[in-house]
């Protein structure tokens, strides 16, 4: 089958929309977690922070265009704007059969559907505008991407909650080893609301720390749960050969992927259906897990998944390669987080710099004995494992 190689990146994030710059501010330790005053109107809501993106505009994009984007597609679309700019795509190319779109995100934008509900629930019409339901529906992102860029190949949307981007990347890798396109645009998206932390809240899986340089608590033995956030990491993907026929530069190489279910609990995690996904993905990419230098882990701060994972990671590699979460950093973007996560592994694997847990001090009880990071180092790094899971 084809190789498959990354050629354009393009992101937004909480700490920012420059791979290298948030990547310095993340060594030096720092995180955009804030308090969310508004979210304390709500009753009986107990959690108060999140990771918002403080000065996100979208005014490039002609109003036009913009009436069927809710801030999710928005994101999405500026962040595919530079994905495309960076990797060289000329509208040519854009508009070949051949390139293809694939973008996911958890939910269309919940803002749309909030304005389309509060006018139903008043019993009229009035007010209800046709656009709300493109920028609501769950497909938003990846149809809104294709209009966008003119994408007339294939578009498929990924909506599977915190693994919508990384499905998103291994399906997009799919289609290009298969020779069903040679360009593909694929990532993820996601936009804060107040309706995603009522959810983790009543899961019981939100922290209630008040205070933004103490939250998330990644793998520590008081960690008590997530941090909601938003952005936007869209990847631009080629077969190796026409990368290096059109004389693109290359970032890095998709070896394989994986995906499983464990058919256990809707929300608990199972570390059975967790290894059963990486062992898929060494053995698609042909790695032992012996070949794997680093791992860039899912863990959003929860006592159960953070637990789960620690240990489906020590069943498959022991306590040989180094593992970092950046959840303590960007807050658990959902929808977006694989591709901005693997986006930031592409710097660790270019500089040979490997970040640290933000917070970290010493692991819970609960924790497997893998290599956990509690300072950045350098490392030599050539293979990457980037691991999400949703429910």
């Amino acid at each position: 089958m084809k190789r498959v190689v990354i050629t354009g990146v393009g992101m937004h994030s909480p700490m920012g929309s420059d791979p290298g710059e948030v990547f310095d501010a993340i060594l030096r330790g720092e995180h955009g977690i804030r308090r969310m005053p508004e979210w304390s109107e709500i009753d009986e809501l107990k959690t108060c922070v999140g990771a918002v993106i403080p000065d996100f505009s979208a005014r490039h994009i002609p109003r036009k265009t913009r009436r069927t984007m809710g801030r999710v597609a928005l994101l999405a679309v500026s962040a595919a704007e530079r994905a495309a700019q960076g990797a060289g795509l000329d509208e040519e190319l854009l508009r070949s059969q051949r390139t293809a779109v694939i973008v996911g995100s958890t939910a269309g934008s919940a803002s749309a559907e909030r304005d389309f509900w509060e006018q139903v629930l008043k019993k009229t019409r009035r007010g209800i505008r046709s656009t709300l339901f493109f920028q609501g529906m769950a497909h938003t992102c990846a149809t809104n991407v294709a209009l966008h860029l003119g994408v007339v190949g294939e578009v498929f949307a990924t909506n599977s909650a915190c693994s919508s981007a990384n499905q998103a990347i291994g399906l997009a890798a799919d289609r290009i080893r298969m020779g069903r396109a040679d360009v593909v645009l694929a990532g993820g998206a996601e936009e804060v609301h107040v309706s995603a932390p009522i959810i983790f809240d009543a899961l019981g899986a939100a922290t209630r720390t008040v205070d933004p340089d103490h939250t998330p608590r990644l793998f520590q033995a008081d960690r008590d749960g997530i941090v909601v956030g938003e952005g936007a990491g869209i990847v631009v993907l080629e077969s190796l050969e026409h990368a290096k026929a059109r004389g693109a530069n290359i970032l890095g190489e998709i070896l394989g992927f994986g995906t499983a279910c464990d058919a256990m609990h809707m929300a608990r995690a199972a570390p059975q259906g967790m290894v059963t996904a990486i062992q898929r993905c060494l053995e698609d990419a042909g790695v032992s897990a012996d070949e794997v230098d680093h791992i860039n882990a899912h863990a959003t701060g929860t006592q159960g998944g953070d637990a789960a994972e620690s240990e489906a990671l020590h069943t498959v590699f022991g306590d040989r390669p180094s593992v970092v979460s950046l959840k303590g950093h960007l807050g658990h973007t959902l929808g977006a987080c694989g591709a901005l996560e693997l986006i930031l592994s592409l710097e660790s694997m270019r500089r040979g710099v490997v970040p640290s847990t933000r917070g970290l001090v010493e692991p819970g009880p609960s924790i497997a004995p893998i290599r956990l990071l509690t300072e950045p180092r350098e490392e030599r790094v050539q293979r990457v494992l980037k691991s999400n899971f949703a429910f």
